[in-house]
């Protein structure tokens, strides 16, 4: 690629280069008539598929109105070069924000749900992005997230697919499995890549971490999504819910449509009871101090009285005392030397058993009592039940649990 610093390209003077791609060059550049600053996308190539990849981008982006979308100003070509000129973002992307440590819980909800919106609103549009990543969400203020680069968008219609269906595209450590394996796509594959960008926000790291593209996209093609607990215990049991919803790998699965994924999310900045459920009944579930933040005179959460807890190991007729939880529960499994578990089962054979080191987790909310697996190897099981890891279950008294091939009795 051959650098046009300096030239023009229509109305726009191209000062400097701001990202580059297999494809494009994207250069900030100045509009002396409007006197302002725009991005200019300039593309590599004539290809005559590419030509028409690219002209599509724009004129589907010049569709849409919404806040949390990048506006595209013009299309236009100069010299045998094309071009799309857009709205320029100087602060960066997303991709900014991903240190590599966990993100506040809240915070990801709240930059979270203005994306889902953004899609949604190109979803009614008829428009799949196909290739929702951080560097492609801008972040003009650090709760403005703009999505940007609809490069590989397809429309709804099958007349107006034009990439060769041989090809795999995309970003392998975003990539929905059914896009991956070339199957057609709909708008909740989008949401499979928003449930990754959330998870690598909550935890730090990706669900799946390889450095070889196509041990990737096996993974996402194959591999169980691990629970966002797995690498933040202090992750909110709702959003981790939303997330490996999001990250179902098939997509009737999922949620049915982003504005269902945005409904799910605000539930959870919400301070109302939330509805959890077991064997298909709802059951209410006061919210934690912790998840609902100051509440007003007379609206907060009673202090419930200590309850006597214990776990009957019944293969070896032991009961074991289980503690108040802290914030982040009570980790049942294995204890070694970088981590405790508060319900330590190694000494009652749980590595002969299968037991993870972190297998599953006791929640406290209010009065009740949940269990939730968090990933574990072997998988934990209710009355017989294999639970969904991430998803918080209430218990009852007599409840019979099993993590792997080793079981215990809760007792109130």
């Amino acid at each position: 690629m051959i650098h046009l610093i300096g030239q023009t390209l229509g109305q726009y003077e191209l000062i400097d280069v701001v990202g580059e791609g297999g494809l494009a060059t994207v250069y900030k550049a100045y509009q002396p008539k409007l006197e302002r600053w725009v991005a200019v996308k300039v593309l590599h190539s004539n290809n005559r598929d590419l030509l028409a990849r690219f002209e599509r981008e724009a004129k589907a982006v010049a569709q849409l109105r919404h806040r949390n979308i990048l506006i595209v100003y013009e299309y236009g070509e100069e010299a045998g070069w094309p071009y799309i000129a857009m709205e320029y973002v100087q602060e960066g992307t997303l991709k900014n924000y991903l240190t590599g440590r966990p993100m506040d819980g809240d915070r990801v909800v709240t930059l979270a749900i203005p994306i889902a919106q953004a899609l949604h609103h190109a979803h009614e549009h008829g428009l799949i992005h196909r290739d929702v990543k951080p560097s492609n969400i801008l972040m003009p203020q650090p709760d403005w997230p703009l999505l940007a680069d609809f490069g590989l968008v397809k429309m709804q219609n099958p007349d107006a697919a034009i990439t060769n269906s041989d090809i795999i595209i995309g970003t392998p450590a975003y990539i929905p499995p059914e896009q991956a394996k070339i199957e057609p796509v709909d708008p909740r594959a989008d949401m499979y890549s928003l449930g990754v960008i959330m998870f690598q926000m909550v935890t730090g790291c990706l669900p799946f971490e390889y450095k070889n593209p196509n041990e990737m996209i096996n993974a996402h093609i194959s591999e169980p999504a691990p629970s966002p607990h797995q690498f933040n215990p202090g992750c909110p049991p709702k959003l981790a819910q939303v997330i490996l919803t999001a990250l179902q790998k098939l997509p009737e699965n999922r949620y049915a449509n982003l504005q269902v994924m945005t409904g799910a999310l605000q539930e959870i900045l919400q301070g109302t009871t939330k509805p959890l459920f077991s064997a298909g009944m709802p059951v209410e579930v006061p919210l934690s101090p912790a998840e609902v933040g100051p509440m007003p005179p007379n609206h907060g959460l009673q202090t419930v009285p200590r309850q006597e807890v214990k776990i009957l190991l019944k293969d070896d007729n032991i009961t074991l005392d289980v503690p108040e939880p802290n914030k982040d529960g009570l980790i049942i499994g294995r204890s070694h030397s970088k981590a405790q578990a508060e319900i330590d089962l190694a000494p009652y054979g749980a590595l002969e058993a299968g037991v993870s080191r972190r297998h599953a987790r006791l929640l406290r909310q209010g009065e009740m009592w949940l269990i939730e697996d968090l990933g574990s190897m072997n998988g934990t099981y209710l009355n017989k039940k294999k639970l969904d890891s991430g998803v918080p279950t209430p218990l009852q008294n007599g409840d019979q649990v099993r993590c792997s091939k080793l079981s215990f009795v809760f007792l109130i």
